[in-house]
């Protein structure tokens, strides 16, 4: 598509990009062996590309990210794994240029009645950046004046944020970068222990007894294989 008219044409993925079309041996050799022992430097992630969901309500779930969180539609295609579920991206986009790591995708599933709702096994939120606290505020008031029920905002420790549900149930925050995980431990000892917001701090016990540490995988494979 023309750069500066994306998302208006639905495209659909050639043969040779769809299953029974294109060749899996070639793309099978594309790939690494599996089990990959450790990440190369050319495996290195840099970000996210996008978040996929699914939606019984493409145009809905469209007029909701457009509305309330200015992301325009920019691609209408169909999933490349069956040929036949559409498949929409929406990101920030202003007729020139889309913005990396801003994509959200949705697959259309009308009339499917798996609603997003809490608990095990569920994606519990997606969180997007807010440059400054401003910028939140600003976003809070625009969330409001459309109807949509938002928090106020949530001190979080690391950073601060708003939660509001998107039309198909899936939980949106909208959260700032400040202050940062640097605002209780050194940089250079990120992740090492356990730190707590104050209000979680009367429990720390009871947390610290439920965790299981972390082992790398390949000590894990070395055991299965011992």
């Amino acid at each position: 598509e023309p750069i500066e008219s994306l998302g208006q044409t639905l495209i659909v993925p050639p043969p040779t990009r769809l299953p029974g079309g294109r060749d899996e041996t070639e793309i099978q050799g594309e790939s690494l062996d599996s089990p990959v022992p450790e990440i190369l430097e050319e495996m290195r992630l840099t970000g996210i590309h996008h978040i996929s969901g699914i939606t019984d309500h493409l145009g809905r779930a469209g007029e909701f990210y457009q509305e309330a969180l200015g992301l325009p539609l920019v691609k209408k295609t169909l999933n490349q794994d069956d040929g036949k579920t559409e498949h929409f991206f929406w990101a920030r986009y202003d007729g020139k240029s889309v913005g990396p790591h801003s994509s959200m995708t949705l697959f259309g599933w009308p009339g499917a009645t798996h609603l997003a709702r809490g608990g095990a096994g569920q994606t519990h939120h997606i969180a997007f950046r807010a440059s400054s606290e401003d910028e939140q505020l600003e976003f809070r008031d625009h969330l409001l004046t459309l109807g949509i029920q938002v928090t106020p905002v949530q001190d979080r420790k690391y950073f601060k944020s708003i939660y509001f549900p998107a039309p198909d149930g899936l939980l949106v925050e909208i959260a700032t970068d400040g202050p940062g995980f640097s605002v209780d431990e050194e940089a250079h000892q990120l992740g090492e222990a356990l730190q707590l917001p104050d209000w979680l701090e009367s429990d720390r016990k009871r947390i610290e007894e439920n965790l299981r540490p972390l082992t790398p995988a390949t000590t894990r494979r070395g055991a299965q294989n011992a």
